[in-house]
């Protein structure tokens, strides 16, 4: 008899966390008695590529009535392991603990920060009723420490989806570069820095493209605005949302990817545009502080002080016009995950951990 196992999110959309959920569900309820708890919104567009039980085993609890089922439903299989993302869930899972029985419960982290007030709260309840934290990165394990009282054991999971073949053509410094971000359009990705970049790299006798990717949170009508004023609108273009399964094709399409965001946990887009043999220009914020490295994988913003930014346009212009410097990046930053489990791999060895231990 399979072991059961319950994964609570706040929602099933196009998003990091979400992506990684949907990349391990074939194989996880392959595995496992698995069921998917939503307690917001679920995209239909995402179900379609889903076979028809995996989406039997899917719960929304958007609802009163969708609630009463599914407690009904936790309160019916006792001696369960549940896993809950994101602070919603979290809240959920705390009081699930109280009138279920729930054999494990797993804290699952994906950011070195608190996002909000009550995020953190969020975080603070799970941990209360936590047995083991498991995290995105090593980062986000670093960042809850100091919270952690009662020292529960926590475990880095890959957040590597899959591994991406490095695309095979390469483009040499006098082409134009194609520019590519891909992620939620929000304010912590600070696509304004990057908008800033462009322009920059304009200005030093870069020729380039920038394309972004992505669902919008109220953010694109001021990147286009920026872009405006600064004459680049011929070169920034929003391309919409890029689909799961089209993500590797679209990254083989463009030579470097950028990424500015404020605060990241693995930061899953970069890891796939180092694989699929991006040129990569970070900033050194969450796991990539762990992973990425200036001028040896990737070109790094340190801050956005004046010092480490114009370091920072200086090294870019530098790989941009020297061949020799883009092979040496590409080299290393293509092979830097090849050993790694991916994420469904190392879900499933956690749980089979768990649940050797438990016997």
């Amino acid at each position: 008899m399979k072991q059961r196992v319950i994964h609570i999110i706040h929602n099933l959309e196009i998003g990091g966390v979400e992506t990684a959920v949907l990349s391990s569900l074939n194989e996880l309820n392959d595995n496992f008695d698995f069921t998917l708890i939503c307690i917001g919104s679920i995209n239909k567009k995402l179900l379609e590529t889903l076979k028809p039980h995996i989406v039997s085993n899917i719960k929304q609890v958007n609802s009163f009535p969708n609630l009463a089922k599914t407690v009904q439903f936790l309160r019916k299989y006792p001696n369960q392991i549940i896993i809950s993302s994101l602070w919603k869930s979290h809240i959920f899972h705390f009081f699930i603990k109280i009138i279920c029985q729930i054999k494990t419960s797993v804290l699952f982290l994906h950011s070195s920060r608190f996002a909000h007030l009550i995020d953190k709260y969020g975080i603070l309840l799970g941990i209360k009723i936590a047995d083991e934290i498991w995290a995105d990165s090593q980062s986000s394990i670093n960042f809850i420490q100091p919270y952690n009282k009662s020292n529960l054991p926590a475990y880095k999971i890959n957040f590597l989806l899959q591994h991406f073949k490095p695309k095979a053509v390469k483009r040499t410094s006098t082409a134009l570069f194609k520019f590519i971000f891909l992620g939620r359009l929000t304010p912590v990705k600070r696509l304004d820095l990057i908008v800033q970049f462009v322009y920059e790299l304009k200005q030093n006798g870069i020729a380039l493209i920038m394309d972004i990717y992505g669902p919008d949170d109220h953010t694109l009508k001021g990147i286009e605005n920026k872009a405006s004023e600064l004459g680049l609108s011929s070169l920034i273009t929003y391309k919409g949302i890029c689909s799961i399964e089209d993500i590797e094709t679209v990254l083989h399409q463009y030579d470097c990817y950028v990424m500015m965001s404020d605060y990241e946990g693995m930061s899953i887009s970069t890891v796939q545009a180092m694989e699929s043999g991006l040129i990569c220009f970070l900033r050194k914020v969450g796991e990539i502080r762990n992973y990425g490295q200036d001028m040896v994988n990737s070109v790094i913003l340190k801050s956005i002080d004046s010092r480490d930014w114009n370091e920072f346009i200086h090294n870019s212009v530098q790989v941009l016009k020297n061949e020799a410097l883009q092979d040496k990046l590409l080299s290393n930053s293509t092979t830097k995950f090849a050993n790694q489990l991916t994420y469904t791999q190392d879900i499933r060895q956690n749980l089979e951990r768990l649940m050797s231990s438990q016997v």
